[in-house]
């Protein structure tokens, strides 16, 4: 009876013993992961931003045509403290003497400053870009008012209550448009929203000429503590 009653309490010390080494190494697991993690994700709110190419071909009358071409990209600064955007935008008169605006605008997004982070990874999209082909579609108007948003198409003048209202001028622009597309605008995520206006006539200054106006989604990043 004295060597069972030895032998149990030997069991039992043992069990204890084993559940209390287990106990610290859990303990030192989640110690390490707190103690050692040093990187976080941020998320940058939307923004928008407007950008008024300046004239680089031909004279200053589209007469009422153009083909439109844009693409927005984040970039990572070479020591990785910056985040910028690149928009690029061209509006193009695709007959007579090639009208142009076109260039890129570069501009600083996030900046980590003194905060001793650097930025590792976007885990957001990254690029959007495409082009609409217009042609001899706007007439008299010569006014340029269109919005791109995923999968849908439209012009400002032809909302009812805020809704697209799919007649007139949006209905053709948007199979004209559906039919001449390279590539999807907002494909990829980083634009939610797409705005191209001014005039496209001989009326050329920073108040009519031909520009785009970008909304991003919410941008994800990864930061990395040095």
């Amino acid at each position: 009876m004295k060597i069972l009653k030895s032998l149990l309490i030997c069991f039992v010390c043992f069990i204890l013993s084993e559940c209390k080494v287990q106990n610290e190494n859990d303990s030192i697991g989640k110690t390490e992961i707190q103690t050692t993690s040093n990187v976080v994700q941020q998320d940058l709110i939307p923004f928008l931003h407007t950008y008024i190419p300046p004239h680089t071909k031909g004279d200053k009358n589209f007469d009422g045509d153009c083909d439109l071409f844009s693409k927005a990209a984040l970039k990572i600064s070479e020591d990785q403290t910056k985040l910028y955007l690149e928009l690029y935008f061209r509006a193009k008169e695709p007959d007579r003497d090639s009208t142009e605006v076109s260039g890129t605008d570069t501009f600083v997004i996030f900046d980590t400053k003194d905060t001793g982070r650097k930025i590792k990874k976007i885990i957001s999209g990254t690029v959007d870009s495409g082009q609409f082909l217009f042609g001899s579609i706007f007439g008299d108007d010569k006014g340029l008012h269109l919005i791109f948003e995923p999968y849908t198409i439209y012009a400002e003048w032809d909302m009812i209550n805020g809704v697209p209202g799919g007649g007139g001028k949006a209905l053709k622009i948007k199979q004209k448009g559906l039919a001449n597309f390279t590539k999807e605008f907002t494909n990829n995520g980083l634009i939610k929203r797409w705005v191209f206006g001014g005039d496209l006539n001989s009326k050329f200054d920073e108040s009519s000429q031909p520009k785009v106006t970008i909304e991003t989604n919410t941008i994800s990043i990864i930061l990395e503590e040095n």
